[in-house]
């Protein structure tokens, strides 16, 4: 055999060799998803809205209203709601929904507008026959989505709660929040592109992950559908498209003047960024009707996911739903540190 021969021979053999790992990889990943996806169902059901399938859950009718629905933050199943779903569904009828790529709904079309995701949770209460009040809770990245639909609907909105809510303009004011920018995007990449090969799943969620404060059934089943390369694909789209067009498009979005309006803000949220705690304290102005509390130890995913912190969300809730029914202003609640107690 000649140089060149031989050459190309032991390329072409390292080029197998470096393939294998990645081939082995999807096989792993395909295998594990498919056992996921029979193991691990989803809470809620599946509800075709124009040829897509959206995962819902409904809990509490048919209580009285008005409707409580939870907007999801960055990546996060409607699963991490639970906590907080069921205690409120024992007084509301609620809503808990997974947005298009995200947990177990189908992916929708790009880019991820504000403008887009409104559209498609309009159709979706069409579908599901929803059409009285509402009351908009919602956590991070949700917190800001919301705003568009309450922006378009004021005569809908019955109360808000944002819990730990996103500030359009957070990346301009924080400094802290700027820099974490890239390191952010960069870390929803390269979970993206390992989820591919099954790479994410063999770093195991700790004892000290924010997730850990859900209830069993819940905890695998968020896990398992953030493993899956549907939710990171959408998870990028989505901050793709709050970079490009979000911020832009909920900026200037209002509230109606008198709705009750009560932000929850995590501690530990705050402590790590001053900013975000004055930021939070501006969101609370939106509304003339409105309460702003600290959550005492609250982490940002764990003011969903621990015991106590969910408490106090519950509460903050269910007090939006009391004003909300009576015509009352909006008060302050009782807040407990996170604990782990059910």
């Amino acid at each position: 055999m000649n140089r060149l021969a031989l050459k190309c021979g032991l390329t072409a053999a390292a080029g197998v060799l470096t393939a294998a790992p990645f081939a082995a990889g999807a096989v792993y990943q395909n295998v594990l998803t498919r056992r996921d996806n029979r193991d691990l169902p989803g809470l809620g059901e599946l509800v075709d809205v124009d040829g897509r399938a959206v995962h819902v859950r409904r809990m509490g009718g048919p209580a009285e209203g008005p409707t409580v629905v939870f907007e999801s933050g960055l990546s996060s199943p409607l699963e991490m709601w639970s906590r907080i779903q069921e205690a409120v569904a024992e007084v509301a009828p609620t809503i808990s929904y997974d947005r298009a790529g995200i947990g177990w709904s189908e992916p929708g079309p790009r880019p991820r507008t504000a403008g887009r995701i409104r559209g498609e949770f309009e159709r979706l209460l069409e579908v599901l026959d929803v059409r009285g009040p509402l009351v908009l809770v919602g956590h991070s990245y949700g917190g800001m989505l919301l705003r568009a639909f309450a922006q378009e609907h004021p005569d809908r909105v019955a109360g808000v709660v944002l819990v730990d809510a996103a500030h359009p303009e957070q990346l301009e004011r924080s400094a802290r929040q700027r820099l974490g920018l890239p390191l952010m995007r960069a870390s929803v990449r390269s979970s993206l592109f390992w989820s591919r090969f099954g790479r994410n799943r063999l770093r195991p969620v700790g004892k000290d992950s924010q997730l850990t404060g859900l209830p069993e059934v819940e905890l695998k089943t968020t896990i398992a559908r953030m493993m899956t390369t549907r939710n990171w694909a959408a998870s990028e789209a989505e901050i793709d498209a709050w970079l490009a067009h979000v911020v832009d498009e909920v900026r200037a979005a209002t509230l109606p003047a008198d709705v009750p309006l009560f932000v929850v803000t995590a501690e530990e949220t705050e402590k790590a960024d001053p900013v975000h705690g004055e930021l939070q304290r501006e969101l609370a102005s939106l509304s003339a009707v409105s309460v702003q509390q600290t959550v005492p130890g609250a982490t940002h995913l764990g003011m969903l996911c621990s015991a106590g912190s969910a408490r106090g969300v519950t509460a903050a809730v269910l007090e939006v739903v009391d004003a909300a029914r009576t015509g009352r202003a909006v008060k302050p609640v009782e807040l407990e540190p996170p604990g782990d107690q059910p």
